[in-house]
């Protein structure tokens, strides 16, 4: 992450996230959070629906909506990197 360039990672992990953002803008719930969360915890439905204080089947439903969101399939391990790093340059961008 360290190599890339500040103006070039945001504009990458806000392209990449969009529709993430402005779901969550709009106050319809926390879906970057959720998401860093889950990659975090290697996609562990209980490990990550802990961590962030919810049921494991709203973590569920929280996936499913950034995977129609995104129009990604969140099985994919190249997606989920993809998706873990722009998490990771978001939540750098916001002093995380």
């Amino acid at each position: 992450l360290e190599l890339l360039t500040a103006p070039r990672a945001t504009a990458f992990a806000e392209s990449l996230l969009r529709p993430l953002i402005d779901h969550d803008a709009i106050g319809r719930g926390d879906l970057v959070s959720s998401l860093g969360v889950w990659l975090e915890h290697n996609g562990q439905w209980d490990s990550a629906a802990a961590a962030l204080g919810v049921h494991r089947h709203t973590l569920r439903h929280r996936m499913r909506r950034v995977a129609d969101l995104l129009g990604r399939d969140l099985d994919v391990a190249a997606v989920r990197v993809e998706l873990w790093t722009g998490v990771q340059l978001l939540d750098r961008r916001r002093g995380g």
